[in-house]
């Protein structure tokens, strides 16, 4: 039995678990957690024998440890979030939600960035507009998709009027969505 991961979200399918072979799984089954199609998860495999681990059992005695490969962990939150660690971005202002779980994810696993969860999206935006007025240094605002981007609004406006660097992270609909209609969706890109 094998496990697969979600590399949006990072959800664990556990064949042995759920009594089900990830294969049989019908063509249309998403993830549980983001909604994402099933050809977005990767079979989770171990170290080559040339770089598994060694550890030391009671008598002091090497055994193998066979961790698996950090890489096959990463998702593309984590190397977006890797990214805006480079670029010196410590702090995060936002509501997590659906569309955006991967990231908040991705923040709590990185020692390197804080995120400060708030009520209302204009909140996040306000805080990371005062935070590029105050220091200089860019800070990120992240809510969901459609109603949660829009009440960034008022404090990206304030951000740019007072040229403030924001970086702002959304959620969005699925892609074979966009363009619908479907709940939630609006045209971002327009919109800001």
């Amino acid at each position: 039995m094998f496990k697969y991961r979600c590399k949006v979200c990072n959800y664990f399918f556990d064949e042995l678990k759920e009594n089900m072979a990830f294969e049989k799984l019908p063509k249309s089954w998403k993830c549980p957690v983001c909604n994402t199609s099933k050809d977005m998860f990767i079979e989770i495999k171990e170290k080559d024998i040339k770089n598994k681990n060694m550890d030391f059992n009671k008598n002091n005695k090497t055994v193998e440890n066979n961790m698996a490969d950090e890489d096959s962990f990463k998702t593309a939150p984590d190397v977006m979030i890797e990214q805006m660690v480079a670029w010196g971005i410590k702090y995060v202002f936002g509501i997590p939600g659906t569309s955006s779980l991967g990231v908040v994810e991705a923040v709590r696993k990185n020692k390197d960035i804080e995120y400060f969860q708030v009520r209302h999206e204009q909140t996040a935006a306000m805080m990371a507009s005062a935070y590029g007025k105050l220091t200089g240094n860019i800070a990120a605002c992240l809510t969901i998709a459609g109603p949660g981007a829009t009440n960034l609004a008022t404090g990206l406006y304030d951000a740019t009027l007072d040229k403030s660097p924001v970086l702002v992270i959304t959620g969005h609909v699925q892609r074979k969505l966009i363009g619908t209609k479907a709940f939630q969706e609006i045209n971002q890109h327009e919109f800001f």
